[in-house]
């Protein structure tokens, strides 16, 4: 071909959930490609429930163990899905070719779980496309400096796919998953939910990074890094779904976008610890290098000494526990409060405006939701509570900021 026009397209789990949906995404490819005259590269995630099954037969022999070992197991179920979506494109007639992140060179760091990508060697997909074949690349996994297969973390198949989009140059990324749109909160949570035409990188950025479940945090990171449009859309509709991009000067900036929440979060609560910045330092660095994410932080004098809180992800707190005890001395007392959750608004329109914060309490006030932790930045404000307050909270926080009237 001497001018094809590649189009990256990734398609979660839920898509490719059961034969008959691995067969609609080939008849929904190959139209794409006798329609639009596209040359598509396909990023495929795990069928639907197929990596919660390998974590817990892991769990069943070693709980702890994050070795290789661990993510070789998990990036097994990607291996069956590119395989199956090949054949079924192999049936309609168009020649396609599965291939493993080891093959292709897609080169991570050696993280256990939560591997970063570094490169991509793209002369082979690209020789393939030029070839009229469809690559069917595996979804969240990579290959390490010492040839051990990495995973790139829950949602990592988003950011291989921006990853391929971005080392080829192209302007969008195409996401496919099963819900239409991103939509001003969870519909599952906030009923007046309403899908969203556009989303900014930054503010997408914030609302993975607190929650939202639609797109890997990491993957909207490249994505701003390198430009790249990301159009989430649905597998099972045609219609336009959201626009992740930059920020444009003459585009809608409504005060607040979502209101995002995540129900899986712990807090650590530590008394008294030591008064200097060393063992800040030393704690924060040891949980960053095993992977463990810390998002709020709260410090404190008191009577009895200096106090610490923070919150994880529930999944890191068995992990950020015992490197707290390895880390603390035996004066200190460790307190874990689980069942909590973190509720958050989102919104560039914040940036100018006064009284947000105002309307955010009063807001939590109306909704009897008592805050644990709180932290803001220009674009965000979001706080700790109880897990039985989430539903609550959310419906309050999304009425007080008239979302139900953000329609696309």
């Amino acid at each position: 071909m001497s001018l094809v026009m590649i189009v990256v397209k990734k398609f979660g789990g839920t898509s490719l959930g059961s034969l008959e949906r691995i067969e609609a995404v080939a008849d929904r490819v190959r139209e794409d490609i006798q329609t639009k005259g596209e040359s598509p590269i396909l990023v495929a995630s795990a069928m639907s429930g197929e990596t919660n099954r390998l974590i817990s037969l892991a769990h069943q022999v070693a709980p702890h163990d994050r070795s290789p070992a661990y993510d070789m197991l998990l990036a097994s179920g990607e291996q069956v899905s590119i395989s199956l979506l090949a054949m079924a494109l192999h049936k309609r007639g168009v020649k396609a070719r599965p291939l493993l992140a080891f093959q292709l060179g897609i080169m991570t760091d050696s993280l256990p779980s939560k591997a970063t990508i570094q490169s991509i060697r793209t002369t082979q997909m690209q020789d393939l496309v030029n070839e009229g074949i469809v690559p069917v690349v595996a979804g969240f996994q990579g290959i390490d400096p010492q040839e051990n297969i990495t995973t790139l973390g829950r949602g990592g198949s988003d950011t291989t796919a921006v990853a391929i989009a971005a080392a080829l140059g192209n302007e969008v990324c195409e996401i496919y998953t099963d819900v239409p749109a991103i939509f001003t909160a969870d519909p599952r949570l906030v009923p007046n939910a309403q899908p969203l035409k556009y989303v900014y990188f930054d503010e997408m950025m914030e609302m993975a990074s607190l929650g939202s479940k639609v797109l890997h945090a990491r993957s909207v990171e490249l994505a701003s890094k390198f430009n790249v449009k990301i159009h989430l859309r649905s597998t099972f509709e045609k219609k336009e779904g959201t626009w992740v991009v930059p920020l444009g000067d003459n585009m809608e900036k409504p005060v607040v976008t979502a209101v995002t929440h995540d129900p899986n979060t712990s807090v650590f609560k530590l008394y008294p610890t030591p008064d200097t910045s060393e063992f800040l330092a030393s704690l924060f660095s040891q949980l960053a290098e095993q992977g463990v994410v810390v998002d709020i932080i709260t410090q404190s004098q008191n009577p009895e000494g200096q106090r610490l809180a923070f919150s994880v992800h529930s999944d890191d707190t068995e992990q950020a526990q015992a490197i707290i005890k390895s880390t603390v001395g035996a004066a200190t007392n460790i307190e874990l409060i689980n069942d909590m959750a973190k509720v958050s608004v989102v919104g560039v329109g914040m940036q100018n405006q006064f009284g947000v914060a105002a309307r955010f309490f009063a807001a939590m006030a109306k909704a009897d939701t008592p805050i644990r932790l709180v932290t803001t930045s220009d674009i965000k404000i979001s706080a700790v509570i109880e897990k039985a307050n989430l539903e609550k909270a959310a419906n309050v926080l999304h009425a007080e900021f008239k979302l139900e009237g953000l329609h696309s």
